[in-house]
């Protein structure tokens, strides 16, 4: 009997139990209140005005109008079997942000290359052709494909545009001028308001003739990779 009256009260007590809990929780309800995302967004985006948008496009540097002035060296690699660097200049004017016109000239220096040198030593009756660059002179387009800021070391921030370039000019060798059509790449950065430090890439192709050490000349076409460093000012 005693058995029996403890598992009612148990049952009872667990009951009491499971009323009191289902009083005491909240019931949710069906009407709720809508949420006013307009002031969040306002953080994030500029809600379609032209004034807010141009703050990604703004530019600490401006290059319309202002004139320019490099010293270039670099490097060409216009045969095997020699050595060449370059250096000269280049006077630029930019006609919009993204635009610009320079004229360009180098003068080249050929050596013998390791290539060359290693040549003469396993094969020293080898006959070979070879034609010397001695300079190059022409115009060039450049077009500004990006414009981005950039962290240097975490310390500061740098400026950088990224352009294609193109044009065409005269390259001058051992054996005559050549008309030189080019395209390329470059990336300039922003070293203050004035002054600018650039790497340029060019593809350059010319017809040229050659000739061996026997005096004997034959017609190849020439297809040149330049590298140049330049270091520029802008007025």
């Amino acid at each position: 009997m005693k058995i029996i009256l403890l598992i009612a009260f148990t049952l009872y007590s667990l009951t009491l139990s499971k009323d009191a809990f289902a009083q005491g929780t909240p019931t949710p309800s069906n009407s709720g209140e809508a949420a006013d995302v307009s002031k969040v967004t306002e953080k994030y985006w500029a809600e379609g005005k032209e004034s807010e948008l141009g703050v990604v496009q703004n530019r600490r540097y401006s290059n319309e109008g202002h004139i320019e002035l490099d010293l270039l060296t670099g490097s060409i690699s216009s045969d095997p079997f020699l050595s060449t660097s370059s250096y000269g200049g280049s006077i630029g004017y930019h006609l919009t942000p993204n635009l610009s016109l320079h004229a360009i000239a180098w003068k080249a220096s050929a050596d013998d290359s390791d290539a060359y040198r290693q040549l003469r030593v396993e094969a020293p009756s080898a006959d070979l052709y070879r034609n010397r660059p001695r300079g190059f002179y022409g115009l060039q387009v450049n077009e500004n494909l990006l414009y981005g800021k950039a962290s240097l070391f975490g310390k500061m921030i740098i400026y950088v545009d990224l352009f294609i370039l193109g044009g065409a000019g005269m390259t001058s060798t051992d054996t005559g001028s050549n008309f030189t059509p080019f395209v390329g790449l470059g990336q300039k950065i922003h070293l203050n308001s004035f002054a600018v430090l650039h790497l340029d890439y060019r593809i350059m192709r010319y017809a040229e003739s050659v000739k061996n050490s026997g005096g004997l000349v034959r017609e190849r076409a020439n297809v040149t990779d330049a590298v140049s460093l330049g270091l520029g000012l802008q007025f």
